[in-house]
This record gives C-alpha cells, structure tokens and sequence, in this order.
C-alpha cells in the first residue's frame, strides 16, 4: 500500500461540486482510509453505490455531510451505521427518500452519534423522533421557519402519526449538573 494510504488525517469538503461521481468517491475513499470529516453536500451524481464505498473505506469518519444528495436512500444510511461506528455528526437534511427506517439504522449503528440533521426530510415521521427521544438520549428538534411558508404543515397533537412536511435536528441537550 502507498504511504498516504493509512496515515493521512484530515477533511475534506466537495460540496456542490456536481462533477464528482460514485467512482471519484470509490476512488478518493479507498485512499484516505483516516478521513475524519467529508462533506459532499449537494453532490446530485452521487448514490447509494458510493456511500457504501464510503462507509466501509473511511471507518475513521466523525463528521459526514451528504444533505442534498438527492439520489441517496435508506440503503446508504445503512452502509453508514454498518461502518462509521465514530461518527458524531450527520447531516442528512434535505434528502427526500430518507425514512423513519434510517432512524432505526443509526439508532443501532452509530452510538456515538451526538448531533443528526433532518432538516427538510419529508418522509421522516414525528413517531421516529419520538423513538429517538425515547431511547434515553435526551433529543431537541426544530422546525424549519422556512418551510412555515409553505401552509398550515404543523401537527395538531405530539401524536400525530403521518410524515411531517418541516424538518427536524437532532441532537443531545448537555445537561448542566
């Protein structure tokens, strides 16, 4: 193995960049074994098929940024939780084919997960975020005043059942004790 592939640190940021492909992330992961921090927001080529990549190459990563990625589903959040055990930041917002089963994912895969973001993930339920908050980790969300704009989207009860059309992040309160 080349010299660069076990001992370079560092992060890296593409965002926006709508030329990378799942191959140029295939190629760039399989080189950068301990990337901690990769932002590839925004990325519209990028799939499934490259988050697997991803998640299994870089097991170091603490920090990932895939919002926007339109093409990504619960298939790449799963490859995510089966290899980032480190991870404590995750922005997912804005990606439209995340579901509740990506929460359930994470919940088992990523322990470490201090702060997730789903901001403008529609098919995300308020029962999912109800799951997280009750799963011992002490959870705050907010709405996206954005997306107020659009009409009347907001639950009437905190049981409300079907997918919110606002956005939620996620993340531990610190407690001050």
């Amino acid at each position: 193995k080349q010299w660069y592939q076990r001992r370079v640190r560092g992060d890296i940021s593409l965002s926006e960049c709508n030329l990378i492909t799942d191959v140029g992330i295939q190629k760039m992961t399989s080189r950068l074994l301990l990337l901690e921090t990769l932002d590839i927001s925004y990325c519209v080529n990028v799939t499934d098929y490259a988050t697997k990549f991803l998640a299994f190459s870089c097991r170091e990563l603490v920090r990932l940024n895939i919002a926007g990625c339109s093409q990504l589903t619960d298939t790449s959040v799963s490859y995510i939780s089966g290899g980032c055990h480190y991870l404590s930041h995750l922005n997912l917002s804005n990606n439209v084919n995340i579901t509740d089963k990506s929460v359930r994912f994470l919940r088992r895969g990523c322990k470490l997960l201090q702060r997730l973001n789903l901001q403008l993930c529609p098919k995300i339920t308020y029962s999912a975020i109800q799951r997280v908050e009750g799963g011992g980790c002490k959870v705050s969300h907010s709405i996206d005043i954005n997306a107020l704009k659009l009409g009347p989207m907001l639950p009437l009860s905190r049981t409300h059942k079907r997918p919110m059309s606002v956005g939620y992040s996620i993340f531990p309160i610190p407690s001050h004790g």
